[in-house]
């Protein structure tokens, strides 16, 4: 075998362990883009009593509705999480808002300000690298004040506080998008009322 081919092959088994060694990881990741592009994976396939195929959306539901427990900490009063854990929920948020998923959007709109008060400093900086989850995680942020009519009387503190923050860290532009979600998500709660 030529040294080229042995070099090759070499680069191909260990891509293949690490791709192995890391699939739990991996396995967060593939519910995301499942999620997101509308997947059905094999693992929920299931069989009823008279041995018909059918797809077990439930199953998928729960599996989906943990990732959300997981990443978002629900369980805690502790709510710091790390930069891959910031990134992964912000992408849970982003799917949730692009698939219009109800029941993961309320839990967003009730936890994601007290997750933000935790982890300012890394949340802003992920969404300013990743400008892509900003407008739904700004739209979450703002569905937080009057969401199941609560915390509204708490919003123009939270703007005095964050505002020049958003504005410094997402810059200019962006940071004043961000603060119009937030805002806008006020009228709409205004407009349900």
């Amino acid at each position: 075998m030529s040294n080229l081919k042995k070099l090759s092959f070499t680069l191909f088994l260990l891509l293949f362990e690490s791709a192995c060694a890391s699939t739990s990881i991996a396995g967060d990741s593939d519910v995301m883009i499942n999620r997101l592009l509308h997947i059905d994976s094999e693992k929920f396939m299931s069989k009823t009593d008279s041995g018909e195929s059918f797809y077990n959306s439930l199953m998928e539901y729960k599996e989906w509705e943990s990732l959300y427990i997981k990443y978002s900490k629900y369980d805690s009063k502790d709510k710091h999480l790390t930069k891959d854990e910031i990134k992964k929920l912000l992408f849970i948020g982003y799917i949730t808002k692009v698939n219009s998923d109800a029941a993961i959007s309320q839990s967003f709109s009730s936890d994601l300000v007290p997750i933000f008060s935790q982890n300012k400093s890394i949340m802003l900086n992920v969404m300013s690298d990743l400008t892509f989850l900003m407008p739904s995680t700004c739209h979450f942020l703002g569905r937080y004040f009057g969401f199941e009519g609560k915390n509204l009387e708490k919003k123009q503190a939270f703007l005095d506080r964050n505002s020049p923050l958003l504005v410094k860290v997402l810059g200019v532009t962006d940071g004043k998008v961000c603060l119009e979600y937030i805002r806008q998500e006020e009228a709409q709660t205004n407009k349900q009322r």
